[in-house]
């Protein structure tokens, strides 16, 4: 499959930038130089525990642990696979990305575009002229619509006239034909063309970015022979097995509560939205589809079907727990009355009843096994066989492991079958996991932080955050020190991310962070994330790096005595006493920088000896 190069990725992610990106979802505040903090939107977060640094180009929150660069954002915020969140990055941050694998015709881009344009047109045209119509507002009152969330849905009116918006796109510059393609317009028997939509409520129907795909219509005139709804024809935009309503309002709200409410009507989402359960969306237009589940499924763990009596909605409901089941959401199924017992619909219910009617009822949802047995003759054992075996079928293509398991106990415990699925073949083809959907856990917090000296930290964070120092530093640990094998810093994690920030610099010159974050294996890049944001002047930047080294010098020292306390010779004595004579000068070097008695460069020259001083007092005890 094509796919975008790393050089393009790099690019982009050095493009965008994260705190702009992060803050079309989350309030960020300034914290200290070139960092933000705002609120985790991946657990409950009580106050700001999320830290984004655009230097590095990454989030973090040390409260839950998600973290990551901008596209893993808006992965688990959008709830995309990469090359989406690729492109969503790239749309918002005005980068230009090129069209993946053969280029795209140029009457298929051309088409794309104008449908867009059209759909925007007719969207806005609509919610225009429903503010001129008294019966289409009066209507939407009657039925409990506010203005707020009109303007919020933007519903709209389409005029009764049969030609008032293709006179209008003519005014834009686009033809009759060009509305009919945009599933607008269509072609009378007797030749011509009229509009599609006519003296109907327009609702927009939106994909997961909020771009106009499509429109559904309700008729305003009753004992009519036309249908009471009209949608949208597929186009080149508008896919119905792919296009849930409402999704783009419920989306973070479904993801909230891990569980969405799945409805037919568009006023049965707009007035469940409008009472406050807005984990909801409609199948509208098309019976639900594998690709819908797939969508709901990076959303919620739970799907809420409102189960109608009839015939067609008992067929209905058991098509949805088949296409449900195996993308691993559990179905619950639940239906809605009036005190007299008659059946009624979500929109109904909520006007009559309320909203927390509604979620009474919710609660009272069957798992789907019990609305199986119920629906299921299960009297004769012929009878139990076939709603077993029908049951297993479903259990069968469930994905996840565990999930599967816990749902074969279950039909053991209630029906006193067994727990094999042997010959059983599943009711819908599993379909393997893409690589794009494997996804590494990384929010578990993998450093002990408390076990980091305070000092060594410090010193790495003053190195890679001073471009003055790259170069002295890489002096100091050239390749013959590191050959030696003698590490200065006691931590072997702050070691490795030292040597990976001056491996960069001996490749290209520079330090780049997001490239050294990205190029680090776990832990480092968390480690990356939590050094503290600190300014250092160039002077004082290259003090602190000198006396550091004085500092260390003598610890080492320390280190190196200790050992040869364990050997009682003669020469290991002598050994510790020129040890402790080196240690007591670094001591004086120290004394005599911090006093300003000493230029920086002598030192740093002194340094470079003494460092070679120390690599002979390692070869002497590896020896000994």
């Amino acid at each position: 499959m094509a796919f975008y190069n790393d050089d393009l990725i790099q690019q982009l992610k050095a493009h965008a930038d994260i705190a702009l990106i992060i803050e079309r979802f989350v309030p960020l505040k300034k914290s200290g130089v070139g960092r933000f903090i705002g609120k985790c939107p991946f657990h409950d977060d009580r106050s700001p525990s999320m830290n984004v640094n655009p230097q590095l180009g990454i989030y973090k929150c040390f409260a839950c642990g998600a973290g990551g660069d901008v596209f893993k954002f808006i992965m688990e915020h959008e709830k995309l696979d990469f090359k989406a969140a690729v492109e969503w990055v790239a749309q918002e941050s005005g980068f230009s990305l090129p069209v993946l694998g053969e280029p795209e015709k140029t009457e298929i881009t051309e088409e794309r575009a104008f449908v867009r344009h059209l759909n925007e047109l007719a969207a806005n045209w609509f919610e225009n002229q429903l503010s001129l119509n008294a019966p289409a507002l009066e209507y939407l009152a009657k039925r409990g619509i506010t203005e707020e969330i009109r303007h919020e849905f933007q519903i709209g009116y389409a005029p009764e006239n049969p030609s008032d918006f293709i006179s209008l796109a003519a005014k834009e510059g686009f033809s009759p034909r060009q509305v009919v393609k945009a599933g607008l317009a269509m072609e009378k028997e007797n030749g011509g063309i009229s509009d599609k939509f006519r003296g109907r409520l327009m609702i927009p129907i939106h994909n997961l970015s909020g771009t106009v795909v499509g429109f559904g219509g309700r008729i305003m005139k009753e004992n009519t022979k036309a249908p009471k709804y009209m949608n949208s024809p597929e186009t080149i935009l508008y896919s119905k097995s792919d296009i849930l309503f409402g999704l783009n309002h419920a989306k973070n709200f479904i993801a909230k509560e891990e569980a969405v409410i799945l409805v037919e009507g568009y006023f049965d989402l707009i007035s469940l939205y409008q009472a406050g359960i807005k984990n909801v969306v409609a199948v509208s237009g098309t019976a639900l589809t594998d690709s819908h589940a797939k969508i709901l499924a990076r959303y919620a763990k739970t799907a809420y079907l409102v189960f109608d009596g009839d015939a067609a909605g008992k067929k209905a409901t058991m098509r949805s727990l088949e296409i449900i089941l195996p993308h691993n959401i559990a179905p619950r199924i639940f239906s809605l009355s009036k005190p007299n017992g008659e059946k009624i619909d979500p929109d109904n219910f909520i006007r009559e009843q309320g909203a927390d009617a509604f979620l009474e009822e919710i609660k009272k949802a069957s798992d789907w096994l019990h609305y199986l047995s119920i629906e299921k003759e299960t009297e004769s054992p012929e009878e139990k066989a076939a709603f077993v075996n029908h049951a297993k079928t479903l259990i069968a293509a469930i994905q996840d492991v565990e999930l599967k398991r816990q749902y074969l106990n279950l039909l053991s415990e209630r029906f006193h079958t067994s727990r094999s699925l042997a010959n059983v073949r599943p009711v819908a083809p599993k379909k393997k996991p893409t690589e794009g959907n494997l996804l590494p856990e990384n929010n578990v917090p993998q450093v002990a932080w408390n076990t980091l000296s305070g000092v060594e930290l410090r010193f790495v964070n003053l190195i890679l955050k001073n471009a003055d120092l790259w170069k002295p530093a890489s002096r100091f640990f050239d390749l013959d020190f590191i050959a030696q094998n003698l590490p200065l810093l006691e931590s072997p994690l702050l070691e490795e991310l030292l040597g990976n920030g001056l491996a960069l610099y001996a490749e290209n010159q520079t330090i780049d962070l997001i490239k050294l974050h990205d190029s680090s294996n776990p832990p480092i890049p968390e480690i990356l994330e939590g050094l503290p944001e600190e300014i250092w002047t160039g002077p004082n930047a290259q003090k602190e790096f000198l006396e550091t080294l004085l500092i260390l010098f003598k610890r080492k020292c320390d280190f190196f005595c200790n050992e040869l306390k364990q050997k009682v010779t003669e020469e290991s004595t002598l050994l510790r006493l020129e040890i402790n004579l080196f240690s007591k000068a670094q001591q004086k070097l120290l004394k005599e920088s911090n006093m300003g008695r000493i230029d920086g460069s002598f030192l740093f020259q002194k340094i470079l000896e003494n460092r070679n001083l120390l690599l002979e007092f390692h070869n002497r005890i590896q020896e000994g």
